[in-house]
């Protein structure tokens, strides 16, 4: 029997032999009914063998075909060696006349002549071209398998496949044992398929030697694979060319796209002068290119000429217009799509540009890469060669010859470009061994290496042990799809989702089915926003899903297809979706899957999707672009549907670097999702770990990161499990010390009471020390305090299982936690008394806070009660360091006498009692008396603005209800801001029998200056103005009292002269000269007005009585009624001369010329507008309205003597200018007489500086003025 295992099928031959060597060894009798079997089985394969080889037909090759020249040399290389290498151009027949070739050598008996195509369409047509020439139908002697139909018959000879479909015939035979012999067509295209078969092939031909292996190629490199497979013979079949003129045409350096665009216009027109007819094929990088390039050779308007692009994107009917030429010259542009995949017919001429875009994977930076690269020799001859096939062809180079010669000899084969998980894990499932010792044609770079399995680790298929599959690992290399992809399903498992992630996963294993026409796009993307979703393109996928699902149940074929046109859906991607899909359920079923009858929840789905891409995570940043994992930066592709409304975390398909990096097909999703479904990828790192005291345990932030992109950055986790040591420390030093925690036992709270009396005495001394130091309390706990007790349960849990006793000795004593120092009652007093109110004082140590110092607790009835003299005392401990930073913070000249400080601060605080009087004035003048140096005020108020702000009272103020309204150290702003509240409020309380509204006259009885309140503190009755009516009101303070009462006065005074001003207005000479001259100005009667209001007022402000009954007021009544008169004739007499004054300046206010001392003669004119206005006669005293005559005059004489020498007058201008603007910056701090004696002295100074001859009311200079303005500054 052993003798006639020749004669089976190779694919038995394997089998029986271990049969019959099984029975041999259990040494079965010759009667044993096993041995019986054998032989029926022998008997079946050997009949099968022999119908084979009686189906093998009559080979007749095809005679015009170059290959028929060196078929008796192939075939009897097959016959010879066990690897043979064919090298043929595209049309010389290697494709259909190979497998005939190896069946008249006898091969295909044995098993099948298995032979692999790059694509799918080539399968199938050149299967049904075979087939054509036996005479035979497809499915019968000729069958072919692609991945969604299988068209092969057990009495099959020929097998046609794709490279894809054979390699994954290896994970159910890994020894091909239904092959007899493999042709791999195509090899020289290198993809990652053909070259792992390549590596595969090798080994497995050590181990069959019956195995017979052809490998065909274009004439490129034919010498790699000889050598691979041991300097196997390699046959070339020459094809049928025409030579081709090269012709180079290089652009300049510098030439942009545009350029590009006129070389290939040239280009043409040049092809155009010799063949005008001939048909052209331009290869250019990309689809914009192309675009771009039609659009300019469009423009050219060329006869009788068609332009037709060629991609991969464009839709089959495109595609077709470009395979069945019609009657004009054809302009075809194109990609590396034709130079050898697709042959392009009646070329006659080619236009290379040299370049093309080439998709490379970058393991550093994990993105897939699409750049434009120059293209090797032998691509930019498979170009030129496209053009020899009819006749003599012409090739036009876009780059010169130098360039082409240093080009790299091959293009790099994909498995140098690529990622290769799904090689490291295709050959981790067969068992074979360590990638870095794989036979490959070309070994791949260590870091690609690295970089696959580093994929397969991130996904969970491959653990530790960084060459064996984990169990999920061989789960995901069962399924035949992206290893990425296969993790999607597996997890989709888990979440209720395999319904919507089947779908996916078989979407993205297509190329996108959705169409876009250059001329067509606005048209498609509204088609295709019918499936949009704003938060998933994922989600969007699914709806495209369903919208197709129901047109195909609803419709016939060929109205489907309208649908598809209809939608700007690819017809036959659908289909090949709808096939994958269902390939993948049948799979799904093998493997038990289970699908989700309900959908899945936008969560579960993205969950799933995430566990395939765990790396393809961003957040996005304040400029709106995406950071990554490992540092990458990249945007959303401009096409996705989430693009309108960025999400703040996005997932993505697809990274691909053009010119900038994009993520293509993007979903909105939550990082806490990523956590948990890449939990064995992400970093964990924990920092500030921190008493907290809400929680009643030690925390700390925990950051999460994912590949150094930050998931979580602050997220508060419970340190006690993490570092129970060092969380004990932290417990004790952070929460028992500081009694910082929430405890139910009584023990806190007692040591919490010991703690704060010992603060405050700390507090009140400013000395630190007092209290022993944090390690010496923490010292006393740890010798108490048990292992493991790091919570405030833990901690009440303990000490209520302790006797009483051990209970009582974890309660403080002052002397556990102070180290020295008796009470200091009468140097810090706990509360500041203002009459007979105690106000609460409070102490704090630590002048990084704005409390640090003292704190009274101020009512807001008792704000303007306060006096600032008092507060500047503080309290009597204190004092002596407020009064040594005073000495030391005096000019050196000043500070000198006063050394050292602090026993002048001593001295000062035993020799002077505190009191009313302010300390500043105090102090001052006792160090003038005890040394006998001036203390200059200005010097004195510096230094009391630098102290430090612990040396001034801080006051809190208070509402009724003890709600803090403000809080400063400033009392004059605190009143600027509150004080109209608190004299309310103060009001309120003192004046119930005092208060009054609406007071038309004084009472028989005086007005008292002075009470006394029921709180011990003085109060002071006053009339005040409230512009349409006098109240009577009590105020806090004597002087503020005295000014309202002032001003309640003279609005009472103003109304009983009413009547006495219309008779003195009636009653006043005015001239009609002065009449006529004032109605510049304004009118007559508005001047007979303010005259007489400017001088009763003038007579009311100088009366020296303050009314504060009805006979006093009747006296001042009377001595105004007598000079009333009188004075209006005075004041009119006043008005003339300023207006005599005003008429002669007036005509000098202008340049004599335009443009000449512009700014001088406006501040003329400024000057001028401040004496001269509607209303004059009135505002100004008497006194200051005599004056205004001298200042108009001094005006005049200015204006005369500028128009001499401008340049003096610009310098004196200046000196006057900076005075005013120091007097502005003043303002705010000055009452309205103290600014108005400023003002004036400035004008004085005007008139000193422009018109000395004029004379001033009093000496004045520029030293008197800049010495005036400086003690206002200083403060009083």
């Amino acid at each position: 029997m052993r003798s006639r295992l020749g004669e089976v099928l190779g694919r038995d031959r394997q089998r029986l032999r271990q049969r019959l060597d099984q029975l041999s060894a259990v040494k079965a009798g010759a009667d044993d009914e096993r041995w019986s079997a054998i032989a029926r089985a022998i008997d079946a394969s050997a009949a099968r063998r022999a119908a084979r080889a009686a189906a093998v037909p009559k080979i007749q090759l095809d005679e015009t075909l170059p290959i028929a020249r060196e078929a008796s040399a192939i075939m009897q290389a097959i016959q010879s060696h066990q690897v043979v290498i064919v090298a043929g151009e595209t049309g010389s027949g290697k494709t259909t006349q190979l497998p005939l070739l190896a069946l008249a050598a006898g091969r295909g008996v044995d098993g099948l002549i298995g032979c692999t195509q790059p694509r799918r369409i080539a399968a199938r047509s050149v299967a049904r071209r075979v087939a054509e020439e036996l005479g035979s139908q497809v499915g019968q002697l000729i069958g072919f398998q692609v991945r969604f139909t299988e068209q092969v018959a057990e009495t099959s000879l020929i097998k046609f496949m794709t490279d894809g479909i054979l390699l994954a015939e290896t994970q159910r035979d890994r020894f091909l044992n239904q092959y007899d012999t493999i042709i791999l067509d195509e090899a020289h295209e290198r993809s990652l398929n053909i070259d792992f078969l390549l590596g595969y092939l090798k080994q497995l031909l050590l181990k069959r030697h019956d195995l017979k292996l052809i490998v065909t190629s274009a004439t490129i490199d034919t010498a790699r694979f000889a050598e691979h497979f041991g300097n196997a013979p390699v046959i070339n079949v020459e094809g049928r060319t025409w030579p081709v003129e090269v012709r180079y045409r290089a652009l300049a350096e510098d030439r942009d796209e545009r350029g590009v665009n006129q070389a290939i216009i040239a280009a043409v027109e040049e092809i155009g002068r010799s063949e005008a007819l001939a048909d052209v094929l331009v290869f250019l990088p990309g689809e914009r290119e192309i675009r771009d390039a039609h659009l300019a050779l469009s423009r050219r308007n060329f006869r009788e000429t068609e332009i037709l692009p060629l991609y991969a994107r464009l839709s089959a009917k495109e595609q077709d217009r470009v395979f069945h030429p019609g009657p004009k010259r054809r302009i075809v542009l194109t990609t590396n799509v034709a130079e050898t995949s697709l042959t392009v017919p009646r070329i006659r001429a080619v236009i290379d540009t040299g370049s093309a875009r080439v998709g490379r994977y970058s393991p550093r930076h994990k993105v897939q890469r699409l750049h434009i690269e120059p293209i090797s020799q032998a691509s930019a001859d498979q170009r030129k060669g496209r053009c020899g096939r009819l006749g003599p062809g012409v090739c036009v180079r876009l780059y010169d010859e130098a360039d082409f010669v240093a080009r790299p000899r091959y293009t790099d084969p994909e498995i140098l470009r690529a990622s290769l998980a799904n090689v490291v894990l295709r050959m981790l499932s067969l068992g074979l061994g360590d990638i870095a010792r794989f036979p490959f044609l070309e070994r791949p770079d260590e870091r690609a290496i690295n970089e696959g399995i580093g994929q397969l680790v991130e996904l969970g298929a491959i653990g530790e042990a960084r060459h064996q599959l984990t169990a999920l690992g061989r789960d995901m290399a069962r399924i035949p799809i992206d290893a990425k992809l296969a993790r999607m399903l597996i997890a989709a498992q888990q979440h209720a989702a395999a319904r919507e992630v089947l779908i996916i996963t078989s979407f993205l294993s297509i190329q996108d089915p959705r169409e876009r026409p250059a001329d067509a796009k606005q048209a498609a993307d509204l088609a295709h926003a019918g499936f949009a979703d704003a938060k998933s393109d994922f989600v969007a996928v699914l709806k495209l899903w369903d919208a197709h699902a129901a047109a195909h149940e609803e419709l016939t074929q060929s109205k489907l297809r309208d649908w598809c046109e209809k939608h700007y859906l690819s017809f036959l991607r659908m289909r090949e979706w709808r096939e994958l899909h269902r390939q993948l359920l049948v799979l799904g079923d093998e493997l038990g899957w289970s699908l989700n009858r309900e959908a899945a929840s936008f969560e579960a789905l993205h969950r799933a999707l995430l566990a395939g891409l765990p790396a393809n995570v961003a957040r996005k940043d304040e400029k709106g672009q995406y950071q990554g994992t490992r540092g990458k930066r990249y945007g959303i592709f401009p096409g996705s549907f989430v693009a309108k409304a960025p999400p703040l975390w996005l997932l993505s398909a697809t990274l691909l670097d053009t010119q900038k990096l994009y993520a293509i097909m993007n979903a909105r999703i939550e990082p806490e999702w990523l956590v948990q479904e890449a939990a064995h990828l992400i970093k964990r790192a924990h920092h500030d770990p921190h008493w907290n005291r809400s929680r009643g345990q030690v925390m700390a932030y925990e950051q999460v990161t994912l590949f150094g992109l930050t998931l979580v950055e602050r997220r508060p986790v419970h340190f006690g499990t993490i570092d129970p040591v060092k969380a004990r420390v932290l417990f004790i030093g952070d929460a028992l010390v500081p009694c910082e925690l929430d405890a139910k036992s009584a023990v806190i709270a007692h040591n919490r009471w010991v703690l704060a009396e010992a603060e405050a005495e700390e507090a009140k001394q400013r000395r630190h020390g007092l209290l022993r130091s944090r390690e010496e309390l923490t010292l006393w706990w740890e010798g108490r305090l048990p292992e493991g007790i790091a919570t405030t349960k833990a901690f009440d849990d303990w000490v209520k299982r302790l006797d009483p006793e051990l209970r009582r000795g974890l309660e403080w004593s002052l002397g556990d936690v102070l180290e020295a120092g008796a009470s200091t009652v009468e140097r810090f007093p706990e509360s500041f008394i203002v009459g007979n109110q105690r106000l609460k004082l409070h102490y704090a140590f630590d002048p990084k806070l704005d409390e640090d110092g003292v704190t009274v607790d101020l009512p807001l009835s008792l704000l303007n009660a306060v006096s600032e003299a008092r507060a500047e005392w503080l309290v009597p401990g204190l004092l002596e360091s407020k009064l040594a930073e005073l000495i030391r913070a005096f000019p050196k000249a000043i500070r000198r006498n006063f050394v050292p400080a602090p026993d002048f601060a001593r001295a000062f605080v035993q020799a002077v009692p505190s009191g009313d009087q302010g300390l500043l004035q105090a102090f001052s003048a006792w160090l003038t008396k005890v040394s006998g140096a001036e203390l200059p005020s200005v010097a004195l108020n510096e230094a009391n603005a630098s102290l430090p702000s612990f040396l001034r009272m801080r006051f809190r103020l208070l509402d009724a209800n003890n709600k803090v309204l403000a809080i400063g150290r400033d009392l004059i702003e605190l009143r600027r801001e509150f004080g109209t509240l608190a004299r309310e409020a103060f009001a309120v309380q003192t004046s119930r029998d005092l208060a009054r509204e609406d007071v038309r006259a004084l009472p028989a009885q005086p007005i008292p200056e002075i009470v006394m309140t029921d709180t011990g503190l003085s109060a002071f009755p006053a009339l005040v103005d409230r512009g349409h009516r006098v109240d009577l009101v009590v105020y806090e303070r004597a002087d503020d009292a005295a000014i309202a009462h002032r001003g309640g006065i003279e609005r009472l005074l103003r109304v009983v002269f009413i009547e006495k001003c219309k008779q003195a207005r009636k009653q006043l000479p005015l001239a009609p000269k002065l009449a006529l001259a004032y109605t510049a100005i304004a009118s007559p009667d508005q001047l007979r007005e303010d005259i007489v209001e400017g001088a009763l007022a003038d007579l009311i402000q100088a009366d020296p009585r303050t009314a504060r009954s009805e006979d006093s007021f009747r006296l001042s009544f009377n001595a105004i009624e007598k000079r009333l008169f009188t004075d209006c004739v005075e004041r009119l007499k006043a008005v003339e001369a300023v207006l005599a004054a005003h008429a002669d300046l007036l005509p000098k206010l202008k340049p004599p010329l335009m443009g000449f001392a512009t700014a001088n003669f406006e501040d003329l004119r400024e000057q001028h507008r401040r004496f001269v206005f509607a209303g004059f006669a009135r505002t100004f005293a008497l006194t200051r309205l005599k004056d205004l005559p001298r200042y108009l005059k001094a005006m005049r004489l200015r204006a005369e003597r500028l128009q001499n020498d401008p340049r003096k007058d610009q310098a004196r201008m200046l000196i006057v200018r900076d005075f005013e603007a120091q007097l502005d910056r003043l303002a705010p701090k000055l009452s309205p007489d103290r600014y108005d004696t400023l003002r004036f002295l400035i004008e004085e100074l005007r008139v000193q500086l422009f018109a000395q001859e004029l004379g001033t009311r009093e000496p004045v200079s520029e030293k008197r003025v800049q010495k005036a303005l400086e003690q206002v500054a200083a403060g009083p």
